[in-house]
């Protein structure tokens, strides 16, 4: 296995696979937010489909014991951790979080195999988009073609 092989099979491990019912991201900075509107603060990445989802609830509705289920035990310090950061942001959604890292992940790594260094210079920090660049340089250098897609 080529290392681009290994690097994206690790990734898709962490991050998970995208189902089709992933929420767009939402502007937590919004201070009037109608409920019921469409979300207008969401900016599609070329090429990228974004279905209109409702908004992350903004309030805990269920009981503690419950709050992390499917997601972390309780009273284990990813619980304490993900309560920690629902005291500071109420609107906190672990799930929606979730959901918006798997599609970054997609939009990062469809970007990469394509060569696409606009896209990645927008989602990434300047360190990793040059690494990023590096390789897709060499690649380019040697001639070398990707095959990409998520199942």
């Amino acid at each position: 296995m080529d290392i681009y092989t290994i690097i994206f099979l690790r990734l898709r491990n962490v991050l998970g696979q995208r189902t089709g019912n992933e929420r767009p991201p939402f502007d937590r900075t919004a201070r009037n937010v109608v409920q019921g509107a469409q979300d207008n603060n969401v900016v599609p990445m070329p090429g990228a489909v974004i279905d209109q989802a409702p908004l992350a609830p903004t309030a805990d509705v269920a009981p503690a014991l419950d709050r992390w289920k499917g997601l972390a035990e309780s009273g284990t310090p990813l619980a304490q951790g993900l309560d920690a950061i629902a005291a500071q942001d109420p609107s906190f959604d672990p799930r929606h979080f979730l959901s918006g890292a798997r599609s970054a992940y997609e939009m990062i790594v469809l970007a990469f195999a394509n060569g696409d260094r606009r896209a990645l210079k927008d989602l990434l920090s300047s360190e990793v988009y040059e690494s990023f660049e590096n390789v897709i340089s060499d690649r380019e250098e040697n001639e070398q073609k990707t095959e990409k897609g998520f199942v």
